[in-house]
């Protein structure tokens, strides 16, 4: 994909997110100067156009439909019936979209290629990884995050209460309690994933905890949640997260099928990704984007 058709894409996704088509190529260009992350910001506006699908219904989520204080979050202890907060939630990523590598500027062949001790070798010499963590943890609490509104006679982003009318795009924090380090440098025992809060925050704060033991494939510095430092991020708009079953199996529930069923022939379990994880560092050439 050379620069115009990027540019050209760009202003198609910010046009269904009902966002300015800004030149959002030079943003591409600058992370890379940087050694950011190539499909940050494209993954970026494919986040807010997801988020914004959902818009009409996250409008009818209130305060006294959970029942709870909304700044409180929502927390593991809290008497749910896990089984069923776990299905609900695992229904809401099959009723979406799912992930598709081919929404990406790099379409990995397997998640191994999530690891990262894989580093593609770009055209201009650059380096980049998909992700810079990969641990596994549980999801201990969930609360809500931040809520946008976007003024298109302002052509300004301005942020609102969380269950505001107006919001456009909202974000959740999850609070993982981290078991093992797979990949990458994290030494916090706990550490906070930022989700978008996709159709329903309820079905979300209440199945992310339900879920168990979980993968998380984890970048850092993403400008969705710039707002707060220290937020990681889950891979391709928060869909690279694999599910511990109890044999040591791996689910990827939010990806679409035939790319989990590809990414996971590789790496099927637990124990098979923790050897790949521990193989020595690769480079794989990738071409994308002329200077």
């Amino acid at each position: 994909m050379n620069t115009d058709e990027l540019r050209e894409a760009l202003r198609r996704d910010a046009e269904l997110a009902g966002l300015p088509p800004t030149d959002l190529v030079h943003r591409v260009a600058g992370r890379r100067s940087r050694r950011r992350r190539l499909t940050g910001v494209v993954g970026c506006v494919l986040a807010i156009a997801v988020a914004v699908v959902g818009v009409s219904v996250l409008d009818g989520v209130r305060e006294q439909d959970r029942g709870v204080d909304a700044a409180a979050g929502v927390d593991v202890e809290t008497e749910v019936d896990v089984e069923a907060a776990a299905a609900a939630y695992r229904e809401s990523l099959a009723n979406g979209s799912g992930s598709s590598a081919a929404s990406y500027a790099i379409g990995p062949e397997s998640l191994t290629e999530f690891l990262p001790n894989t580093t593609y070798l770009v055209r201009n010499g650059t380096r980049t990884t998909l992700t810079d963590a990969v641990v596994v943890g549980h999801v201990t609490s969930v609360s809500p995050g931040r809520a946008f509104h976007y003024d298109d006679d302002e052509h300004s982003t301005t942020e609102v209460p969380f269950d505001d009318s107006r919001a456009m795009w909202r974000t959740a924090h999850a609070e993982v309690a981290v078991t093992e380090v797979l990949g990458g440098q994290v030494r916090e025992d706990t550490i906070v994933v930022g989700f978008g809060a996709g159709r329903s925050f309820d079905v979300l704060a209440a199945g992310l905890p339900a879920l168990g033991d979980l993968v998380f494939f984890l970048q850092s510095g993403s400008a969705v949640y710039d707002y707060e430092p220290g937020i990681w991020s889950v891979a391709f708009d928060g869909s690279v997260l694999a599910e511990v079953e109890s044999d040591g199996r791996l689910t990827l529930p939010a990806v679409e099928p035939y790319w989990a069923e590809q990414w996971l022939t590789q790496t099927p379990t637990l124990d098979s990704l923790r050897a790949a994880a521990q193989q020595p560092a690769r480079i794989v050439p990738f071409e994308t984007l002329e200077d």
